[in-house]
């Protein structure tokens, strides 16, 4: 059975630049789990915990099963709220973990309960989506996340010289594990979807 690797299959949508660029991102099918909070913090990293579970369980499942295999792909979050520094724990987000179309609704319902019974996970929040971003610009931000507001300067301006309306969410794919790579090497992908003015 191969393995979709959906790094290599849609590199122009894992890979980027440190100039911003525009690329066109089709429907495609994901895990997510929606929250809101402080990013970094408790409910964000719950979130996180469970998608990654419910992916990985789903993964090696259908792989035993001969149904499909997909490499794991890198995380993915959308800022559905406008950033306010004031009130950042009220910030609303989605991650994302793509996978392959072929992975259903049930196949996830079977993943929750073999969750609940084995290791006590409750992965309802987990949830399967079809999503289309269109077209979009992105940059490749190199460094601390709290310096990514300065990318977000930069694409209004690309945007505004172009003659590109930004439209939401803020889309961050994340490149690394801040747990294994200092803050000035971590690596974001940080993406807007536009259209003409």
């Amino acid at each position: 059975m191969q393995t979709i690797d959906f790094g290599k299959k849609l590199k122009h949508l894992y890979t980027a630049k440190r100039r911003i660029q525009e690329v066109e991102a089709g429907a495609s099918t994901f895990f997510a789990v929606e929250g809101r909070g402080t990013p970094g913090g408790d409910a964000f990293q719950q979130a996180i915990g469970q998608l990654f579970a419910a992916a990985y369980t789903t993964k090696f499942t259908l792989k035993y099963d001969g149904v499909v295999d997909f490499k794991i792909p890198r995380l993915e979050c959308l800022y559905l709220s406008a950033p306010d520094k004031t009130a950042i724990d009220q910030w609303r987000w989605r991650f994302l973990l793509r996978v392959p179309e072929a992975v259903t609704a049930g196949h996830l319902a079977k993943t929750r309960k073999t969750l609940k019974e084995r290791k006590g996970l409750d992965t309802r929040a987990v949830k399967r989506i079809r999503w289309k971003e269109g077209r979009a610009i992105q940059v490749l931000h190199v460094g601390p996340y709290d310096q990514v507001g300065t990318i977000y300067c930069q694409m209004e301006a690309y945007a505004k010289e172009n003659q590109w309306r930004l439209l939401g969410p803020a889309h961050e794919i994340y490149l690394n594990d801040p747990r294994r790579v200092a803050p000035e090497k971590l690596k974001t992908i940080v993406r807007m979807p536009v259209r003409k003015a």
